[in-house]
C-alpha cells in the first residue's frame, strides 16, 4: 500500500512538471490556458461547436464558473454568442471606437487593451503613433480635442482650426498621408454618418467651396502652408500629382506668396474678360500713363515689375500678421471718392484732369464699388 501511495505522488509530480515546464507557450501552474491564449482564443473557440470546449469551465451559458471567468468580462458589449472582438456595429475600428469611447470611457478598452491601455498580446497599444499606417495617439486617449456636442461642426468654429493647420484635422478626420498623397478627409463624425468632412466640403476639398476668396472665410491666413496645403496642391505647390490647383497661379513664388492681380483680372485696362467679371472694362480712353496711375482711381495697383504691391497711405493691404483682410478683401472694386466716381453713368464727376464728359467714361463691369479716401486727384 505504502510503494502505492509512492508511486501515485511519483506520477503526480511527473505530470505537474510536464504541464509547467516547456515552451513559453505552456500553461502556468494555475492556468488551463497557455500565456499566449488571449491572442489564440478566437480561432480556438470557433473551431467548435457551440463553445462545447468552453462550457466545462466557464459554464453552459459562459457566464463564468469559480475561477474561469465570464466571457462577457471582454465581451462586455456582446449579449450573446458568438462572440466578436469589437462591438457588432463597427465596421471600421479606427474611426468607430472613437465615438464608443466618447460614451464609455476609455476604461472600456482595458479588458483587452491591457490595464493602462498599453497593449496586451494582440491588442495593440493606444498610445501608439501610429497603427498600420494611421495616425494615432502617442500620448494616450485623451478624447477628442475639441467639444462633440455638435457645436464644432459649425464653420465659425471649426474653420478657425482647420484653417490655422489642416494636419490637425487630418490626425483624426483624413486619410494618412504627407505631401502629395491627397488624403480624403472621411473618416468619423458620428453625426454625419461617419463620412468625415466630406458630408459637408465634398471629396477632396477639405475647405469651403469659396476658399479661392476674397470674403470671410479666405484662406489667405492658412497656416502650415508647406505641409497642410501640400496635402493636395502637390510636393511643390505646383498642383503637380495633386488633386488641388497650382497656387503658383496667383501666387509667383511659394516662399513669400506675394499676390499676382493679373492671374485673376487679366489685364483689365485692354477691356478683356476676366475671373472677377465676365465683361470686362475698358480703359483705353482713360489717359493712363503708367500701371502705377491706377492708384490715382483705385487706391493701389502692382509695382513696375510687377513683384509687390504699391498702395497709397489709406489703402489697407492684407495683412497676414494680424489676420487682418485689408481693402478689396470682399471683392468689390475699391474707388477713390475723390474723383467722384459717378455709378449712374460710370465716370467721375471730381475729376480735374478731364471732367465727366463721355468720352472718358468706363463701362458697367457689374461689381460692386467701395469707396475709400486715398487722395484727391
Amino acid at each position: 500500500m505504502r510503494k502505492l501511495a509512492c508511486f501515485i505522488l511519483l506520477v503526480a509530480v511527473i505530470l505537474l512538471n510536464a504541464c509547467s515546464d516547456g515552451g513559453s507557450d505552456s500553461p502556468s501552474d494555475t492556468n488551463a490556458h497557455p500565456a499566449s491564449w488571449f491572442s489564440t482564443h478566437p480561432s480556438a473557440a470557433l473551431a467548435t461547436a457551440n463553445f462545447s470546449d468552453c462550457t466545462g469551465c466557464h459554464g453552459n451559458q459562459l457566464q463564468g464558473v469559480g475561477d474561469a471567468v465570464s466571457c462577457y468580462r471582454c465581451h462586455s458589449y456582446n449579449e450573446t454568442p458568438p462572440f466578436s472582438t469589437h462591438p457588432p456595429d463597427w465596421s471600421d475600428p479606427f474611426v468607430d471606437h472613437r465615438p464608443y469611447t466618447t460614451l464609455n470611457g476609455p476604461q472600456s478598452c482595458k479588458a483587452c487593451h491591457g490595464s493602462n491601455l498599453t497593449g496586451y498580446q494582440s491588442a495593440p497599444s493606444c498610445f501608439s503613433a501610429t497603427f498600420e499606417g494611421l495616425n494615432c495617439h502617442p500620448d494616450g486617449p485623451q478624447g477628442a480635442p475639441h467639444p462633440v456636442n455638435g457645436t464644432y461642426l459649425l464653420g465659425s468654429n471649426h474653420g478657425p482650426d482647420a484653417k490655422a493647420d489642416l494636419t490637425y484635422c487630418q490626425q483624426c478626420h483624413g486619410q494618412y498621408g504627407g505631401p502629395g498623397t491627397n488624403p480624403r478627409f472621411n473618416i468619423g463624425i458620428n453625426s454625419a454618418a461617419g463620412s468625415g468632412c466630406e458630408s459637408c466640403h465634398g471629396i477632396y476639398y477639405a475647405h469651403p467651396n469659396n476658399w479661392a476668396g476674397p470674403n470671410n472665410t479666405f484662406h489667405y491666413t492658412s497656416g502650415n502652408i508647406q505641409n497642410a496645403c501640400s496635402l493636395c496642391h502637390g510636393v511643390n505647390l505646383d498642383g503637380v500629382g495633386g488633386v488641388g490647383v497650382s497656387c503658383l497661379g496667383c501666387h509667383d513664388s511659394v516662399t513669400a506668396f506675394t499676390l499676382d492681380c493679373a492671374f485673376c483680372h487679366g489685364y483689365s485696362p485692354d477691356g478683356s474678360p476676366d475671373v472677377a467679371t465676365t465683361t470686362g472694362v475698358d480703359h483705353s480712353e482713360v489717359p493712363l500713363r503708367s500701371h502705377l496711375e491706377c492708384t490715382i482711381c483705385h487706391g493701389m495697383s502692382a509695382s513696375s515689375n510687377g513683384d509687390s504691391f504699391e498702395p497709397v497711405t489709406n489703402y489697407n493691404l492684407f495683412d497676414y500678421d494680424t489676420d487682418t483682410n485689408g481693402d478689396h478683401w470682399n471683392g468689390f472694386i475699391n474707388m477713390n471718392s475723390g474723383t467722384a466716381y459717378n455709378q449712374d453713368n460710370y465716370g467721375c464727376d471730381a475729376a480735374l484732369c478731364h471732367g465727366n464728359v463721355p468720352e472718358f467714361r468706363l463701362t458697367d463691369s457689374g461689381i460692386p464699388v467701395q469707396f475709400g479716401d486715398y487722395f484727391n486727384p
